[in-house]
């Protein structure tokens, strides 16, 4: 069991919105834009869990938790390919969203890792004034983060989340024209309560999570950060 508060479920759902606009990102036919979709719902997750916790600083002091690509000349891609993807024509996907393999893990990890900085923010971390010490902190999260999924069983997960994507009339075209509305620039305020098959696709996902014996598979989750930050305290 674990020794901090739940989530609220509004909070689940939110995240769960921005784990499909990520999830979505593997349908946007732009070279490397699916990289910053993914970035942006994982940072977008953070900032809402920040805000429902009281902290007021600036989400991109925890970029260590999202960043995975940075370079010279990126910015500019980026400002192009954002351009791309805005221009590039609404199509429909056959497709059925929770059977093309990626979809739930990429929801999985947008979920578990707001999880994880729900879960240090419970227990009074993240607050440290100085923004380098605050990154150096993030980093060791992510890195928690990284050690447990690459140890944990999340068939269970998985399957379930697969098959409640699945469901969804429509979800594909709808999540991947969520995801370019929303996720694919850094100067939107993404809507995280959305209406049709994106909305009743996060309502899904927030079931999911609230089953029993997904509920005990997430405490052992949290339970393998744990220990992974206090080993490498």
């Amino acid at each position: 069991m674990t020794d901090t508060a739940q989530p609220s479920r509004a909070l689940v759902s939110q995240w769960a919105a921005c784990g499909i606009a990520a999830a979505a990102a593997r349908f946007v036919p732009v070279p490397l834009l699916d990289d910053v979709i993914r970035g942006r719902a994982v940072q977008v997750a953070v900032s809402r869990t920040l805000q429902t916790h009281g902290r007021d600083y600036p989400v991109a002091r925890l970029e260590p938790l999202w960043a995975e690509r940075a370079g010279r000349g990126f910015g500019r891609y980026l400002r192009a390919a954002v351009l791309r993807v805005v221009l590039w024509p609404v199509r429909k996907y056959r497709a059925i969203f929770g059977a093309v393999r990626g979809v739930p893990q990429d929801v999985i990890h947008v979920l578990l890792l707001a999880r994880t900085v729900d879960r240090r923010l419970a227990r009074g971390e993240l607050t440290d004034p100085d923004p380098r010490r605050l990154g150096a902190q993030a980093r060791n999260i992510r890195r928690a983060f990284d050690e447990a999924m690459r140890g944990m069983d999340l068939r269970l997960l998985n399957a379930a989340l697969a098959d409640a994507l699945s469901h969804g009339r429509g979800l594909t075209s709808a999540a991947v024209a969520y995801a370019r509305r929303w996720f694919a620039r850094p100067d939107t305020q993404p809507d995280l309560a959305p209406d049709g098959a994106v909305g009743a696709g996060t309502q899904r996902v927030a079931d999911v999570l609230r089953r029993p014996e997904i509920t005990r598979l997430l405490d052992q989750f949290d339970a393998r950060v744990a220990t992974a930050l206090a080993d490498a305290a």
